[in-house]
């Protein structure tokens, strides 16, 4: 009797194990779901997106006009130019970011044109080789702009960049925003505007036989300003 309870007792310990294998009992767990979800993200505009305006000054406050990807004309439109000790000329514009990430900024000259459209006094005598005739000219190396950045509420003055000359400034130079320039994180926040004026000066301090032979030229350019996303 005793041998025949074992094994029942076995038999039942070997069907169970068998069960338990074959995965019966998983009856014991159970799952509760929700319906199907979905999820759309939002369009953004282009990641730079940089829009420039011309402003002006006015019982000390800047009023920046409409923003535009180009400007259609230059700051500066200047004849008999002399070096001068407090001559200046100033053109005031705003930068604003319309994209959607934090950008960079530069500025620099493009499209620069020098052109010597005269041979007068006594610029052959002080080694100009390609004096007159529309070959080069050497105005854009005497030529100096200075770019400072302006609160945009009460225009006044917040940082400089290095002055440069035109011909320099072939080679783009930082921007500050806030005073600072290139910041890791991005200078110019998307939807911030910031202010600024260049100013350009024929400096009296600027070498004899330089002025000579940038006499009687022509130089045109366009400024460039570039918003550049961060690489990190």
């Amino acid at each position: 009797m005793i041998r025949h309870s074992l094994r029942i007792v076995i038999v039942l310990g070997a069907l169970i194990t068998l069960l338990g294998g074959t995965g019966i009992f998983a009856v014991f767990s159970d799952r509760a779901t929700t319906g199907s979800n979905d999820v759309t993200s939002g369009a953004l505009g282009h990641a730079a997106d940089l829009q420039i305006a011309t402003a002006a000054v006015d019982s000390g406050a800047l009023t920046c006009d409409a923003f535009s990807d180009d400007l259609a004309t230059g700051f500066f439109s200047l004849t008999d130019l002399q070096p001068s000790a407090g001559d200046s000329y100033r053109g005031y514009f705003c930068l604003k970011n319309g994209g959607s990430s934090a950008v960079n900024l530069t500025a620099s000259t493009i499209e620069l044109s020098d052109l010597d459209t005269g041979c007068t006094g006594d610029e052959a005598a002080f080694g100009d080789t390609t004096c007159g005739g529309g070959q080069t000219g050497e105005l854009s190396d005497v030529l100096v702009a200075a770019i400072a950045e302006l609160d945009c509420d009460t225009a006044t003055y917040v940082a400089q960049t290095t002055s440069a000359s035109l011909a320099a400034l072939a080679s783009p130079v930082g921007l500050p925003v806030g005073g600072i320039v290139g910041r890791p994180a991005g200078d110019l926040s998307p939807d911030q505007t910031a202010c600024y004026f260049i100013e350009l000066r024929y400096p009296d301090s600027t070498p004899e036989v330089d002025v000579q032979v940038a006499q009687s030229d022509t130089v045109a350019w366009r400024f460039a300003f570039d918003g550049t996303v961060p690489s990190n």
